[in-house]
Order: C-alpha cells, then structure tokens, then sequence
C-alpha cells in the first residue's frame, strides 16, 4: 500500500467520521506528508557510507488550520512522524533519532498556506573513508572461521565479519569486534555468541532492538541465512564450511 494512503487511512481509522467532516478544507493531512518527505529529500546529507535526513521539523500554519488541527495535533504529529520513518527505512536513509514535528501559529499565513522547516540536530557519528574493504566498516581479521556475518545492502562486493571466536560484539563504538557507523545502532547493540556447535545473538539492551529475520528478539539462536538488523543495518548469518 502506498504510504500516503496508509497514512491517511489510520487517520481515519483513529477518528472515524469526525476526521473527515474536519478536513475538507484548508491544509489537508496527506498534503502535509508529502511536503515533509519532499523538504526531507531537499535536506539530505550524504556520508561516505549513509545518508543522513532531517531528525527535527517545524511546520507553519494559518490560525484557522491550526485551530482545525488543534485537537488532533498530538496524534497528528506521531502518525506524520511514523510517515517519515516509514519513508527512511523505505529509501534506507539514517536518521540519528526519532523524527519530531512541531506545529506552529502563523498569522500572516492565509488559510490553506503553510511551510515547513527542518534541520539535523545533533552531531553526526564520524565515518571511516579509510577502509577499503567497505567505506566506514571496521572487519576484523579474514573470514576464515566456521560461521561469519555478510555485511548486506553495500552495492559492492559484501564485506564478511569472521566469528571464529567464542564471543563478539557488535556496535557503533571502536571497541566492538564488529564496528557498524549507523546512528540507530547503540554503542554497544548486541553479541554473537558460539554455544558448541550453535550461534546466538543476543541483544545488549540496545534502543531500537536487535531484529532476526524482522522479529525483535532479546536472543536467538541462528542458522544459515537468518538475517539480523541492527538499526537500518542488515548482516546475514552464513556458515563459512557447512
């Protein structure tokens, strides 16, 4: 389903008949959304491995659009937000927190009329042009244990993180075995660890989860093309000598 149309029908769904006798003039739900995605398309900034969009957003509003949104605006904003994130992880942009919209009163605004403003807030992590094998990623030895992880979504030849160890971790940081510079990975997001013949990942009280195969786990045991997303980065788990 298109994501405007998605958007526009939990609108509905939240608020029934109510929400259409509300917008049938003025500035229009859908209208704000598309004008978000496009000012965040305008606002992108291109890393050495991401690229990085807007995180904070203001949107300007005549005093009777804003009066018409007023009760809803609380609810409003979180389903515009969700309509970015949706839109980010669609295009597999970085974003360094959740998108937050705020809505103001503009009195020379005419009904109908509205802007928005948005920017990056907070300092980007630092990015490694260095590595050759993959720009910002840190690979730790060759990849000639018995398992290893298959850096995916690269455009190029996939880098692969050996586990011949017993234990290793996997985070934004430079003390991690594994080194990912995704601002929606945590510093220190989750382990891989070898129980006899078996590996498990196990997620470190990470703050957007550690996710196998798109089910959010705490732990999980893994097997041959289970694939693990840690933020918007994908690794895929591959037996090096099944």
């Amino acid at each position: 389903m298109n994501i405007f149309k998605e958007f526009e029908g939990k609108l509905e769904g939240l608020f029934e008949g109510v929400f259409l006798r509300a917008f049938k003039s003025g500035v229009q739900p859908v209208e704000l959304g598309k004008k978000l995605v496009r000012e965040l398309e305008g606002h992108k900034t291109i890393g050495v491995s991401r690229v990085y969009v807007p995180n904070r957003y203001e949107v300007g509003l005549s005093v009777k659009d804003y009066a018409r949104f007023e009760s809803y605006q609380a609810v409003m904003a979180t389903e515009l937000e969700n309509l970015l994130i949706s839109y980010v992880k669609e295009k597999g942009y970085a974003v360094l927190d959740r998108p937050r919209i705020r809505m103001v009163e503009v009195p020379r605004l005419r009904e109908g009329e509205f802007w928005i403003k948005c920017a990056i807030e907070g300092e980007l992590p630092p990015e490694r042009p260095e590595e050759p094998h993959a720009p910002g990623i840190i690979q730790r030895g060759p990849a000639a244990g018995p398992a290893v992880l298959e850096l995916l979504d690269t455009g190029e030849v996939s880098p692969l993180f050996d586990l011949g160890g017993d234990t290793i971790s996997i985070g934004r940081t430079g003390e991690n075995g594994i080194v990912l510079p995704d601002p929606n990975v945590s510093r220190l997001h989750a382990r891989v660890e070898r129980r006899g013949e078996r590996y498990y990942v196990v997620d470190q009280g990470s703050t957007n989860g550690t996710w196998v195969n798109e089910k959010r786990v705490d732990e999980a045991g893994l097997s041959e093309g289970d694939v693990i997303r840690l933020g918007t980065t994908r690794l895929m788990f591959r037996r090096s000598n099944p």
